[in-house]
């Protein structure tokens, strides 16, 4: 039954056609319904709006029946505020007829109750008058329309930067265009610019403006605005308007704000105005002796060197620029340089106040840089001032979206680059192992602009904190994306996350059938594809399908590792070229104690894999070679592989500083096994160490390497040193035999004659 909730629905649906349909039919018997009647004409109005039309709208009468239908309702309901906005745009904004109507219906809502009524009113009124050549109304509209924009964005700084930004522009306009006043209308740009959108068409004009009028602060921290905003399609404005820059600045006008813009242009637009490392850094220098208490030219001096990896001679110039205040930027390239020149990374006292998405990108630039540089010795280090970049972006963007205050750059309104920080902040807290943290991060960043890549970080932020069932829903969510967006290795990647997280939640007849569907469209898109993708892509697509195969493994652990290890070899048949089945196999032959079997796997997975060979795949790799060689006796091979453990290793992570802790025991057997008792000592002792820094709990491992330490103290003629470390054992392990049996026997001799020792 056609009812009016039906009606609703259909139109809140975008389904305007059928719900043209079923008004006419309600109509029928509800003639004077006006409910029904608005729902009628704003689905005309929807349908002959969206049409493509190739006539000019002033010369298209399809909009006869959509203005007949909304006259309708007035004709019922003569305060009907919804049908007087619909027909007072159709006539000023896409018709540009019946002005005078259109204008009564704004007079009308000007007095409105609701206050975004009464903005919209007004805004179509000033458009009306501006039409008829009533500039003065005109103005009188904008000026309301900044007062009411003001108090009705009050609490959405990004709406109001949206709305208020274009009525300062039309208010400018006005006085520039229509009153030929550029003294005013400079002010009323001026009064607007921090609301503007970066529109480098807008922001030439407004620079040029300035400098007609002889504001050359104006002008020149415009010019900079334009220069930074989205260039495309802009280059010729904007290559004018550094020629007027160069105009200015040979006749001996030099202004700050204007050098800085010449700086920003030579950067932006170096391939066209052919501007090198030396010019660069000439004109840097000529206003270093001009400016030299600036760090503006210090920054641009240091970016050319940088940029041409002249890092010794871009130091000074870079830490001289961060220490006056700096950017973001130089900042990047201070840490950057100073590591190249010092081996180091310097500490800052204090980070310039810089925009959100400069430092944004910043983060970006550095995280290159990292993937370059990466050691584990540096690593942790690396990822603290990463994050650190990423951190001072995301709080700005939340201080401008969350909290609504005003943004530092012009650049800083664009939610999306807002979301993409929420997911490298995210994915940064993630690898420091601050879950929690990470997970409400990338939850806020898709709430502002979703994207697949967000869900799948902020799934593996929940699946670290255990919330299983959380990180399923995410993950799921993900792979809805489907082709348009997420590529088939991406699609294994998130597959193999929800079979993980499957798994763990026990729901183990699910995962199987996943499995299979999953290993069917693998096998599928790689024989229909093999022949189109590269080998970089096939490499990616194996590494992101390990994740799937470690599911295989973990439901094959429930039978007999002899059967699993026949599903790998059977696996191997399909995909010669598939590392993760090696790996796989390596350790099912670990497990089996089969070492030279594993010693083979492992091989093959390490020549397969190549340099590209995660960490954790280095660690598990040399950790289960290196154990086999110990267990067959193959000392010096042991020890090659268990030093490679130990080297991959970055101390504070508990999970690294257990693994350091295994190494070193496993090292100082070896040196023992070998009787090379310096090293012995050294590797237990730190094994040792390991123990102490953490906290740990005395058990069978550290009384193992403390015996070592104690035998290698002994054999290097250090007995009292040996023996206390036995009394140490002895002190927390009062019956430990081995412990006992060494003090028993290293006991000095108490013959009749031992005083004259």
């Amino acid at each position: 039954m056609v009812d009016l909730e039906y009606l609703h629905n259909l139109y809140n649906n975008d389904n305007y056609e059928a719900c043209l349909e079923a008004a006419n039919l309600f109509l029928l018997v509800n003639e004077q319904n006006t409910q029904a009647l608005l729902l009628k004409a704003k689905s005309e109005y929807q349908m002959v709006f969206y049409e493509a039309w190739d006539e000019d709208p002033e010369e298209d009468n399809r909009f006869e029946s959509v203005c007949g239908s909304f006259e309708r309702v007035l004709e019922l309901d003569p305060w009907n505020e919804e049908a007087m906005l619909y027909l007072a745009y159709i006539y000023i904004a896409l018709l540009k007829t019946n002005l005078s109507k259109a204008i009564a219906y704004c007079d009308i809502m000007a007095n409105s109750t609701h206050l975004a009524t009464k903005i919209k009113a007004i805004s179509y009124h000033q458009d009306a008058c501006q039409q008829e050549g009533h500039i003065s109304l005109a103005l009188e509209d904008a000026d309301q329309l900044i007062t009411l924009t003001k108090v009705f964005y009050k609490e959405n700084r990004n709406a109001l930067d949206v709305e208020l930004g274009q009525v300062y522009l039309k208010k400018g306009n006005l006085y520039l265009k229509y009153q030929n006043d550029g003294k005013r209308a400079l002010e009323v740009y001026k009064e607007g610019i921090d609301y503007m959108y970066p529109d480098p068409l807008n922001f030439a004009m407004i620079a040029n403006l300035a400098f007609d009028q002889k504001d050359y602060e104006t002008g020149g921290k415009v010019s900079v605005l334009a220069f930074l905003s989205n260039v495309s399609g802009a280059e010729e404005e904007l290559l004018d308007l550094y020629r007027k820059l160069e105009e200015l600045n040979s006749k001996g006008v030099e202004n700050k704000s204007m050098v800085e813009a010449i700086f920003v242009a030579l950067r932006v637009f170096a391939d066209e105005l052919d501007c090198d490392t030396v010019e660069m850094l000439n004109f840097a220098q000529h206003y270093i002796k001009i400016f030299p208490d600036w760090y503006i030219p210090y920054h641009y001096a240091g970016a050319a060197l940088y940029d041409a990896k002249s890092y010794t001679e871009a130091l000074p110039y870079l830490d001289k620029s961060v220490k006056m205040g700096g950017r973001s930027y130089g900042v990047q390239r201070f840490y950057e340089t100073s590591y190249h020149v010092n081996g180091v990374f310097p500490e800052l006292e204090k980070w310039p106040d810089d925009s959100s998405s400069d430092y944004y990108n910043a983060g970006v630039n550095f995280y290159e840089f990292e993937t370059q540089t990466y050691n584990p010795s540096i690593g942790r280090e690396l990822l603290k001032i990463r994050t650190h970049f990423y951190k001072i972006s995301y709080d700005g963007f939340y201080d401008y979206f969350c909290n609504h205050h005003q943004r530092k750059g012009a650049n800083d309104a664009d939610v999306h680059v807002f979301a993409m920080c929420c997911n490298n902040y995210g994915i940064a807290l993630t690898a420091q192992g601050s879950y929690e943290k990470a997970a409400e991060v990338h939850q806020l960043g898709y709430s502002f602009s979703p994207f697949w890549e967000q869900l799948s970080s902020w799934g593996t932020a929940l699946k670290r904190l255990e919330r299983y069932e959380e990180a399923l829903e995410v993950f799921n969510r993900a792979v809805t994306y489907g082709s348009s967006y997420l590529d088939f290795s991406d699609y294994i990647e998130l597959i193999g996350e929800i079979l993980e997280i499957l798994f763990k939640l026990g729901r183990l007849e699910e995962t199987r059938e996943l499995l299979t569907t999953t290993d069917q469209e693998y096998n599928d898109f790689i024989r229909n594809n093999s022949k189109d993708l590269s080998e970089a892509y096939l490499f990616t697509l194996n590494e992101r399908y390990i994740t799937v195969q470690n599911i295989r493994l973990d439901l094959l652990k429930e039978g007999s590792l002899e059967e699993a290890n026949k599903a790998w070899q059977e696996q191997l048949e399909k995909h010669p070229d598939d590392n993760s089945s090696w790996f796989m196999l390596m350790q099912n032959y670990y497990q089996l104690k089969d070492y030279r079997q594993c010693i083979a796997c492992a091989d093959n997975y390490q020549s397969v894999k190549g340099k590209a060979i995660q960490l954790e795949s280095v660690q598990k790799v040399h950790f289960m070679r290196g154990m086999s060689h110990l267990n067959l006796g193959n000392y010096s091979q042991a020890k090659e592989n268990l030093n490679i453990l130990l080297q991959s290793c970055q101390s504070g992570d508990s999970t690294e500083e257990s693994i350091i802790s295994d190494a070193n025991l496993r090292l100082a057997e070896c040196c023992y096994k070998q009787q090379q008792w310096k090293e012995c000592m050294d590797f237990a002792w730190d094994g040792i160490d390991c123990y102490n820094r953490n906290g740990w709990k005395w058990d069978d491992a550290r009384v193992e390497m403390t015996l070592y330490y104690a035998d290698a103290c002994k054999a290097t003629g250090e007995l009292k040193a040996a023996i206390g470390t036995l009394d140490t054992i002895l002190k927390m392990f009062p019956g430990n035999q081995e412990a006992m049996r060494r003090k028993k026997e290293w006991k000095p001799n108490r013959g009749l004659f031992s005083f004259f020792r």
